[in-house]
């Protein structure tokens, strides 16, 4: 026969387990959302060490159910000014990344995500009369977790990795004499992301901090490319759908 102390047990075990599977759903609700993304960081390559900073939208999108869900992240190509370089110029690349995963929800806290990243990038080189853009794809993978707070207040943290992009670079030059070249390209990314959230009539509000690593090599010298590296502030805005 089962004691009273572990019928209480079990009835507070049950209780927690219903609490979080329902707060879980409640949060699960599909929205948009823009997210206003302030990051420093830093550039390496061949010709040295960049610093800078930058800010930028990103469109955010989830749909689906309560346990199965499509998220959506996407920047359009936007242009982003550095500072000027003795080596390359005053560098201006557009920068337009796409992410999408297909998320399932395995535990009331925890889902996991299979996906696509996709980066575009043009940047005009002034002092080497060149033009080199790029466009990189490859597998995400992405995993959330989310935790209901009191006052309707959440956590939220984020991890995605896309472990091989794989395109080219493509160097259009200005001089008239040299042919356009294309050097194909092997790259890795991996992003991470926590936040809290405040609850709102309309939908949520986040408050985070967003990191990101980028790094890239030429598959036909096995030289490196470049990589950047930042982290940042982001505020998001969630408007729920019905």
């Amino acid at each position: 026969m089962i004691s009273s102390l572990r019928l209480r047990a079990l009835a507070l075990a049950v209780a927690s387990v219903l609490f979080c599977c329902g707060t879980a759903q409640a949060h699960g609700r599909n929205y948009i959302g823009l997210q206003l993304f302030a990051v420093m960081g830093v550039h390496k390559d061949v010709a040295g060490v960049q610093y800078g900073a930058g800010i930028g939208p990103l469109l955010q999108a989830r749909l689906g159910g309560p346990r199965l869900a499509l998220h959506l992240e996407g920047i359009p190509v936007v242009a982003v000014p550095q500072r000027a370089s003795a080596y390359y110029g005053q560098a201006t690349p557009s920068i337009g990344i796409f992410n999408a995963t297909l998320g399932y929800r395995f535990a009331p806290r925890v889902s996991f995500g299979i996906g696509e990243t996709v980066i575009n990038q043009r940047t005009p080189l002034p002092n080497l009369q060149q033009v080199v853009s790029s466009r990189l794809a490859g597998y995400r993978y992405a995993l959330r977790y989310t935790e209901p707070l009191r006052g309707n207040r959440s956590f939220e943290a984020n991890l995605g990795v896309a472990p091989t992009l794989w395109g080219s670079d493509v160097y259009v030059y200005s001089d008239g004499v040299t042919a356009p070249v294309v050097k194909p390209e092997q790259a890795a990314e991996i992003d991470a992301s926590m936040a809290m959230g405040f609850q709102r009539p309309y939908g949520e509000v986040l408050l985070g901090l967003r990191a990101l690593n980028f790094s890239a090599k030429y598959t036909a010298t096995g030289l490196a490319g470049d990589r950047n590296a930042g982290v940042g502030l982001f505020l998001e805005f969630r408007k729920a759908l019905p």
